[in-house]
């Protein structure tokens, strides 16, 4: 552990001077509950770690790393490079989450209902532009276009790869701004020990691209697409006001060419956020509906997050890339969060989290912390059992 501290202090010596910060993380988790697991960029907080995080935006690139280092190893979480090039496209290479939904309030939410922040970040290479639409520069389209694989393991002898694209068309008035997008993930290539090798031509890329049908198997009804596909249809309304700002947003989840036409209804996250500029307030309540996923077999008969022959379904390194609440068992969930910073130099967090189809015990994630000139310390409390306390000292160099 003293070596992977030497590193990291010796790594956060030579980058420039730009947004640098240590944090040295201590917990105590003998039993983690929910939110010690959960929602945690795929870092195993069972174990006490020192991070280092280091930002700079220049002219026409940004650079962004995160490193963390324990007793096992150290781990490189969101961690990228991009270009810009005449201001209307960019490259984006290395660990990264999502250029969607840029909406969505990561640190209060339940989590993006595709890619949230409960794993660590697949290794991705992407192509981001917009355009303005002339004749009236209220309207813009944004889109995107990525490429990313996955890792082996016990069930995947060849990385399988992720394909994803997403266009949006929003409109910017004087106080407020809408929108409405669509994005597409598909897991394709391959190989598993139990179905073999997957298809992984450039002619096998294009149906993946267009959700082509790929060969009838053996007691298939019909031929299925070819690889592992989910996406959503994304809408959200902002409004700010001198004070406050108000949003609201839907993700619709489907998983093939039913939910696609929400047949599965209005399955996917309902959210609202509330941010009180003045007093550094931000208020988040989502509602997690999945109750439609099987409701009309065969033809929505979906199991979310969940693919007979990628046989780990919408995960990576055994956490769900999505929504932690998500799964193959329909339920109904609400979840809400609020943060505030700078009240006598205070901040605090508060996640609450419960199933309200069944019975459930009250998920929640409590941290109160001290700012100070330099440097920032952090109690928090995930749950009910004496064994989920941690502490965090976050230093800015």
């Amino acid at each position: 552990m003293k070596l992977y501290i030497i590193f990291l202090l010796f790594f956060s010596i030579l980058l420039p001077e730009e947004h640098k910060k240590i944090s040295i993380n201590i917990y105590d988790y003998d039993d983690p509950e929910w939110w010690s697991n959960y929602n945690n960029n795929g870092l195993n907080f069972n174990q006490s770690n020192i991070s280092l995080s280091y930002k700079n935006i220049f002219d026409n690139y940004e650079i962004l790393i995160n490193a963390h280092a324990s007793n096992e190893k150290i781990i490189f979480a969101e961690s990228y490079i991009s270009f810009s090039m005449q201001k209307l496209y960019k490259i984006k290479f290395g660990r990264y989450y999502r250029d969607f939904s840029t909406y969505l309030n990561d640190e209060l939410s339940s989590g993006s209902v595709l890619i949230g922040k409960n794993a660590l970040p697949i290794p991705k290479i992407g192509l981001l532009g917009e355009y303005q639409i002339k004749k009236n520069d209220k309207f813009k389209f944004t889109y995107g276009l990525a490429h990313s694989i996955l890792n082996e393991n016990d069930v995947y002898n060849e990385s399988p790869f992720i394909h994803e694209k997403f266009l949006y068309l929003t409109k910017n008035g004087n106080n407020y701004e809408y929108g409405v997008g669509f994005v597409h993930e598909a897991m394709w290539g391959g190989s598993t020990y139990l179905n073999g090798k997957f298809p992984s031509s450039f002619n096998d890329y294009w149906k993946v691209f267009i959700s082509a049908d790929g060969e009838k198997l053996e007691g298939q009804p019909h031929a299925n697409a070819l690889g592992n596909h989910l996406g959503i249809w994304d809408f959200y309304y902002s409004k700010k006001n001198k004070s406050n700002i108000f949003k609201f947003y839907y993700q619709h989840f489907f998983e093939d060419t039913s939910g696609l036409r929400f047949q599965n209804r209005f399955d996917g996250l309902w959210g609202f956020e509330y941010n009180n500029l003045s007093l550094k307030l931000n208020y988040v309540l989502e509602y997690i509906d999945t109750s439609n996923q099987d409701r009309d077999p065969p033809y929505v008969n979906e199991n979310y997050y969940n693919h007979s022959e990628y046989k780990l379904g919408w995960s990576y390194q055994d956490y769900v890339i999505g929504n932690p609440f998500i799964n193959n068992v329909p339920s109904k969930i609400i979840h809400s969060g609020i943060s505030m910073d700078a009240i006598n130099n205070y901040k605090f967090k508060i996640l609450l989290s419960k199933k309200i189809d069944t019975n459930d015990t009250l998920k929640y994630s409590f941290s109160v912390g001290k700012v100070f000139q330099n440097f920032t310390t952090l109690i928090f409390i995930n749950g009910s059992k004496s064994k989920n306390v941690g502490l965090r000292i976050d230093y800015d160099i």
